[in-house]
């Protein structure tokens, strides 16, 4: 699930994650996300900071705070550089944007796990 209000950054990410192992549900609405994800229970989130109404780090809060979308791993992806009190949040790694193909898959495979034999 990638939660980021700029439908640029969403395409992005859809492209980034075409062919592999992922799929890319996008949502911009940040509120609609936190539904979206007790609905259809994603592997990872990658959280923007930076959304319009609710803001990123409103949305890891109640992501970390909900029982049922506690232990699903947070990428926090932003250009804003807070990578130490995003791990602190609660997120369980942190891109800074731009961000490349390579480096989403690589922290997407490490929190995931392997790709089943």
């Amino acid at each position: 699930l990638v939660i980021d209000d700029n439908s640029d950054t969403l395409r992005l990410f859809q492209r980034c994650l075409a062919g592999t192992r992922y799929a890319c549900m996008g949502i911009g609405d940040p509120e609609q996300a936190l539904a979206l994800a007790l609905k259809r229970p994603p592997r990872a989130v990658v959280l923007d900071l930076m959304l319009s109404g609710t803001d990123g780090w409103e949305v890891l809060a109640r992501l970390r705070e909900h029982p049922r979308l506690r232990d699903i791993p947070i990428v926090v992806c932003s250009i804003i550089p807070q990578e130490e009190l995003a791990l602190a949040s609660g997120a369980a790694a942190f891109l800074r944007k731009p961000v490349s193909r390579l480096a989403l898959l690589d922290v997407l495979d490490r929190l995931v796990g392997p790709a089943a034999p």
